[in-house]
């Protein structure tokens, strides 16, 4: 908001010693480059035969190369106040491809109760592709928001940015909302601070017919200090600003939103290159000057200027004190896709309650992106019917018949595609389901009611009521939710449904699960671009399980006694109760096989599941895509886009777990019979909670007796991931342990890969060569 106006004859800067008049007329220079847009009816580019000479005025600095200098500003000045740019001809241009709606809103605060389901319904009503936001209030650049809203289907993603400078006093905040189509398109997050963020979109405009173009779109959403702020903060706000830009690649198309607080006024006809003459009528402010500014030295075109509306269409801020109305949010493009443009106004009629306008532009451009479909996977929670379990069962069994194998990996193979057609037949694909959401239709019914409200100064009383009366009802709603989802948790509780109750609590405790968006290198800098925090992610875990080779190698003693263990194949009664072990609602591993399909499998799952050990057993070699496992990131502690401050979690096949509970439960009671007594790790019946009651027992006899007691606390740095494997099968084997077994676990560590999931995606595979798994 504008607190003050200020003279034009206040100079900003130093460099800026012109007045507004020559500011179109030192951004354009001589040269050939041609200049390309989407008007339809732009055909033929002419150069500038020549430009005025003003000698007594000074050249103004451009921090980038100047504007294409090949346009006729003359012809400009009489088509861009109506949104045109008529030239004859009939060579290339760009042809509107399917429009994209870009929006820019003050919404002053998203932390009151049902502004972001508002700020939801407001994009879903006015088909919103990316919003620019201000003053959101929420600072945390590494979170992902999904904003959802009752009655609608669209999902729409919110990256916020911010410092925290600004979240100690609570105020500013910056934001980008990306709908599902934007979302897939989206190639860069660039959070700067509590004012500056941006993203890099994947798109392409049409040139002639059944052709088009790579250009990715370069959004920036920007909140600029208010005209009563010092010269310092605008020059710090427009400085970074001007990095930003910078940083956009050339053949991107810059498109600059947001609450600049800048009257500009009506333009000249000399300034039409930095913009319309449809502007509001007003006294030019000096943010009006500085955005001008900008614009000429960033080769920038504002569109909230160029085209003609009815004054309540062109304001974008009420007054609440006096009434009035201001242009003071704007949105620019580049200046050579200015006609791509087709339409810019303000909606005032907005779910979200703001003293500001939702500016929207509508662009012709096309994004790109493959659009993830959601991990649904199996609908598995449908075993839980005996009748879908039967039909499991019965398919299963068809489908995995008799068949010959020659050799354990086509024998897996078959095995997994019987168990997801079977699978895919009695239970079917999963589904998204989307939660009730907690806002009443009562409490919509008074939002629309007060949307359809006029904006007249005479209805200002009947807003603040029916305002009033939302935030009543939006309260009383929230309050109604929290009871019912507490009732939800007494039931979980009482009936010992123990994965629904966890789920209850992880839904309503506000804990961020998800991996940070802003991830740095390992030289502690930043990292915008998606495919690279990706590699990056890589690129750690590949670290972690890839620790240097023990320098010393234990040499094998052939004098232990081998323990007496058996050496039979596993028979189907061990298959079995192994398979009864497995525990319900773990994640599966790359084949996406969860365990409830191994535990209902039936009889002819286990006599396929037991052939195949028997032939792993004889061969002493496992199927390839057994060595293959995801890795997920757990967030530990500290910072949050530091990668060592997260914890790897690898699932692995649930059938390899079948294997190593075999060879578990026939080593356990060799190996019980080896370890001296003082050793409580890993051993079954020795928990810590014996070990600190052992412990406290120590320190009460030491006080009794007086006696001095040392204690050592040891903690290895990635314990469970550095171990050497050379070291280890060499270390059992020199044990005691039979070599048959020692072979059978180096082959489950043979040829061992990783990928790590995050942000919904897949990173390449790599080699790990050290750790347990």
């Amino acid at each position: 908001m504008n607190c003050t106006t200020k003279k034009n004859s206040i100079l900003h800067r130093s460099s800026r010693r012109l007045i507004r008049t020559a500011l179109p007329i030192a951004s354009i220079g001589v040269g050939s480059d041609k200049c390309a847009t989407a008007q339809s009816s732009l055909s033929v580019i002419q150069p500038l035969s020549s430009v005025p000479n003003h000698p007594s005025l000074p050249h103004l600095s451009t921090h980038n190369a100047p504007i294409d200098n090949t346009v006729d500003t003359r012809n400009d000045s009489l088509s861009n106040s109506v949104g045109n740019n008529p030239l004859t001809g009939n060579s290339h241009f760009l042809k509107p491809r399917q429009p994209l709606n870009f929006g820019s809103f003050n919404v002053r605060t998203l932390m009151q109760v049902g502004q972001q389901a508002c700020l939801a319904l407001t994009m879903n009503s006015l088909k919103i592709d990316v919003c620019c936001l201000s003053e959101t209030r929420i600072q945390d650049s590494s979170n992902v928001i999904q904003l959802t809203a009752p009655g609608i289907s669209t999902r729409y993603i919110l990256r916020t940015s911010g410092d925290e400078a600004a979240r100690a006093v609570g105020q500013r905040g910056v934001g980008i909302v990306l709908t599902d189509k934007a979302e897939a398109a989206l190639l860069d997050w660039i959070p700067v601070n509590s004012r500056l963020c941006a993203v890099r979109l994947q798109g392409s405009v049409g040139v002639r017919k059944d052709s088009c173009v790579k250009r990715n779109l370069f959004v920036i959403s920007a909140y600029a200090p208010t005209d009563c702020s010092s010269d310092l903060q605008k020059d710090e706000f427009y400085d970074a600003l001007a990095t930003l830009v910078r940083s956009s690649k050339g053949s991107d198309i810059v498109v600059l939103a947001g609450d600049f607080n800048a009257q500009v006024g009506k333009l000249s006809v000399s300034e039409a290159c930095l913009g319309g003459r449809c502007a509001l009528p007003a006294e030019r402010t000096d943010n009006g000057d500085r955005l001008l500014q900008f614009c000429a030295d960033n080769r920038l075109f504002l569109s909230s200027t160029n085209f003609r509306h009815s004054s309540r269409r062109t304001a974008t801020w009420r007054s609440n004190s006096t009434g009035t109305f201001s242009q003071i949010d704007h949105i620019a493009v580049s200046y050579r896709w200015r006609s791509s443009v087709q339409n810019c106004r303000s909606y005032w009629s907005t779910y979200v309650e703001s003293d500001h306008a939702l500016v929207l532009m509508r662009l012709s451009l096309q994004l790109h992106g493959h659009r993830r479909k959601p991990q649904t996977g199996l609908a598995v929670q449908r075993l839980c019917d005996p009748d879908v379990c039967t039909r499991y069962e019965q398919k299963l069994a068809h489908e995995l018949g008799s068949t010959e194998n020659s050799n354990v990996d086509e024998h897996w193979s078959h095995i997994k595609q019987a168990m997801h057609v079977a699978a895919g037949f009695a239970c079917g694909p999963g589904s998204v389901v989307h939660q009730r959401h907690w806002i009443s239709q009562e409490s919509l019914s008074i939002m629309e009611q007060k949307r359809q409200l006029s904006n007249r100064k005479e209805m200002n009383k009947m807003r603040r009521k029916l305002q009033r009366q939302v935030t009543r009802s939006l309260k009383k709603d929230r309050e109604n939710w929290w009871v019912n989802v507490a009732e939800e948790m007494e039931v979980a509780a009482a009936s010992g449904n123990s994965q629904r109750l966890f789920k209850l609590i992880r839904d309503t405790s506000g804990r961020r699960t998800q991996v940070s968006e802003a991830i740095c290198n390992r030289n502690g800098e930043p990292i915008h671009n998606k495919q690279q925090r990706l590699d990056r992610w890589a690129e750690y875990f590949k670290e972690q399980f890839s620790w240097p080779h023990a320098s010393v190698i234990t040499p094998v003693s052939t004098t232990v006694t081998p323990w007496v263990v058996s050496l039979e194949p596993p028979s189907e009664v061990e298959v079995e109760s192994c398979i009864r072990l497995l525990r319900r609602g773990k994640a599966a591993g790359p084949d996406e096989l969860p365990p409830v399909l191994f535990k209902l499998g039936g009889e002819a799952l286990i006599k396929s599941l037991t052939a195949l050990l028997r032939d792993i057993w004889k061969e002493e070699r496992i199927p390839l895509i057994w060595s293959e496992s995801l890795i997920v990131p757990i967030f530990k502690k500290g910072i949050r886009n530091d990668c060592s401050n997260y914890r790897g979690i690898s699932l692995i096949p649930i059938v390899t777990k079948v294997l190593a509970s075999i060879l578990l439960h026939r080593l356990t009671p060799a190996r019980e019979r080896n370890v001296r007594e003082q050793q409580a790790g890993f051993r079954p019946g020795r928990g810590c909670i014996d070990q600190i009651f052992t412990l406290r027992r120590l320190l009460e006899k030491r006080h009794t007796h007086r006696r001095p007691t040392i204690m050592l606390f040891l903690d290895l740095k990635g314990a469970f991931d550095s171990v050497d494997r050379t070291s280890l099968f060499s270390t059992l084997h020199r044990k005691g342990m039979p070599q048959k077994f020692v072979n059978l676990l180096r082959s489950l560590y043979s040829h061992t890969s990783g990928r790590v999931r995050v942000y919904g995606e897949l990173s390449g595979r790599f080699e790990t060569t050290s750790g347990v798994r």
